[in-house]
């Protein structure tokens, strides 16, 4: 049988990952690479979450090979963080997800600020927020 992990050496519990990119299609690879190790190496279930609208293209650059570990998605047209971390607190309680990876917003200074103030009480779970960095121009 398969061991599921809670503690994920790569992951840790509580803390947030940023992944800035310059161009929009590099993002949705990078997902699908971030969502396979804990889905596959670390046996963890995962919410996706895109603002993008791209879940359906994110389940077809994954290959679940993981016996235990389930992968639950969303296409979030509302970008309020109210309202997604309302969406993964509903994950979490009830389909013991323990990984919510985001994608699509942009990443810059007041963001990550701004999300790090949202999800600073949850200390149970991988926060992994993939985007586009905003450009200075």
């Amino acid at each position: 049988m398969a061991e599921i992990f809670i503690e994920n050496p790569d992951y840790e519990n509580g803390r947030m990952s940023f992944f800035g990119f310059d161009e929009a299609e590099k993002v949705l690879p990078c997902a699908a690479e971030v969502v396979s190790e804990l889905l596959n190496k670390w046996n963890t279930n995962v919410v996706f979450i895109s603002l993008t609208s791209r879940s359906e293209a994110l389940k077809a650059l994954v290959k679940n090979e993981s016996k235990v570990a389930r992968l639950y998605t969303i296409d979030q047209k509302n970008p309020d963080p109210d309202v997604i971390l309302r969406k993964a607190r509903g994950m979490v309680n009830r389909r013991f997800v323990r990984a919510i990876v985001l994608e699509g917003i942009t990443i810059n200074p007041q963001q990550i600020e701004e999300w790090q103030e949202h999800f600073k009480h949850w200390s149970c779970t991988h926060e992994i927020i993939l985007g586009v960095c905003e450009s200075d121009e």
